[in-house]
């Protein structure tokens, strides 16, 4: 439990975050020179609601006017975004129906709440870091990525809080339910993809069962929304980019992950498919050098923290406002480093490649910082599967039993 004076503390932490994120969201009113990505998310959910739900239209004209129309600069409405799954067009659907700006300032409210939620939930499960928590709580929802996340709109947040419930159900034993959690998170299905795999290496059949029933909530609502032929044209829209990328270029470079980092430090001394085969290459012997001894990782958090940080290394596309997810692994590995008896190269290794990855992106850009983030995401990567290795096996169980402990 927390002591009254970190309750206070966290309590203004709060506090300076949300008047910081107000002062931030009016600043990108006036001064954005181009809308976020979630205004072409919003054109999306408007277009489903005239194609799905035509009678609200009959029935409230005055939700067609103008006033909820994104034109371009020459009168032309602004282009949907169609790469997100439909099991995802929900959200817009229903954040079409209000005025564009109150959309975006209540989706980056919602943002925000799972920011906390995410925060709150993990508490119970970093006893090492409960005394500093009120300023990591400032730092977190100050991380670059985090930032980028609200301010595009997009739904890495959202990804970040399902994680944060896999944790914890992973933590309390709860098998089913941390996969039917993993299973809510396939909305982002490249990132998530690798961790069901994990699932099915180290059989967590019940995970698995979870995972399943998890990815069928997903289907339905998505047939629901777009129907069978919904779901085929978006099969058939992703199978066109195995011919052509959809980024821009350029784009690629400021990704954190393995691909960014091949396109930021050779992408002009290589041609496409060359840096798209070693891409393919590199990501599966990154992914056989992890998981090959699951069996050999006595502790669950860093073994979770593994694999959220192997899923984003070796994700095709994985653009800064993404790499809000890295909070969690971050948060696990301190708490780690300075919960429990670690070696001191381990420590000084995850402080070092944590402020490394938050001052980065402030201090050299985005073209600079988010590559840094990438070294560093992989620097940690290969800390925490050596801290992991070192652990007995052992203690295995004892390791569980003490996290399922301190959650209660």
């Amino acid at each position: 439990m927390a002591s009254a004076k970190q309750r206070a503390l966290i309590l203004i932490s709060a506090l300076i975050i949300i008047a910081f994120q107000f002062g931030l969201f009016v600043a990108m009113q006036r001064f954005q020179t181009r809308k976020p990505d979630f205004a072409n998310l919003y054109q999306t959910g408007r277009l489903l609601d005239h194609e799905r739900f035509p009678q609200v239209f009959t029935r409230f004209p005055s939700l067609d006017s103008d006033e909820y129309r994104l034109w371009l600069h020459d009168r032309e409405e602004y282009p949907p975004d169609t790469l997100h799954p439909p099991c995802e067009l929900v959200i817009y659907a229903a954040l079409a129906l209000f005025k564009f700006r109150t959309a975006y300032l209540t989706w980056w409210v919602c943002n925000l709440a799972f920011l906390f939620l995410s925060v709150y939930l993990l508490w119970t499960h970093v006893p090492g870091l409960q005394r500093s928590y009120p300023y990591l709580l400032i730092l977190m929802a100050t991380f670059f990525p985090v930032l980028v996340a609200l301010v595009q709109g997009q739904n890495s947040i959202m990804l970040l809080f399902a994680l944060t419930l896999t944790f914890c159900a992973l933590e309390r034993e709860q098998d089913f339910r941390a996969g039917f959690m993993l299973g809510l998170s396939m909305f982002k299905f490249i990132l998530v993809t690798p961790m069901a795999l994990w699932l099915i290496f180290e059989k967590r059949w019940k995970s698995v069962a979870g995972f399943c029933a998890g990815c069928m909530v997903l289907l339905l609502v998505a047939l629901g929304l777009v129907g069978f032929n919904g779901i085929e044209s978006y099969v058939r829209l992703l199978a066109g980019f195995g011919q052509k990328t959809p980024e821009q270029p350029g784009t690629q470079a400021i990704m954190p992950n393995l691909r960014g980092l091949l396109y930021a430090f050779s992408g002009s001394l290589a041609p496409e498919s060359v840096l798209l085969m070693t891409t393919l290459l590199l990501s599966l012997a990154l992914l056989i050098w992890v998981d090959l001894k699951l069996k050999r990782y006595a502790n669950q958090a860093l073994l979770y923290a593994l694999q959220v940080l192997l899923a984003a290394m070796i994700s095709y596309h994985f653009y800064p406002h993404d790499g809000a997810i890295l909070v969690l692994p971050v948060m696990i590995l301190l708490a780690h480093a300075f919960g429990n008896p670690v070696q001191r190269t381990f420590k000084v290794g995850v402080l070092v490649c944590s402020a490394c990855a938050y001052l980065a992106p402030f201090v050299g850009g985005i073209y600079v910082g988010m590559p840094v983030v990438g070294l560093s995401s992989l620097a940690l990567l290969i800390i925490a599967r050596s801290e992991a290795l070192r652990l007995p096996i052992a203690n295995h169980l004892s390791v569980r039993s003490d996290s399922i402990n301190v959650a209660s």
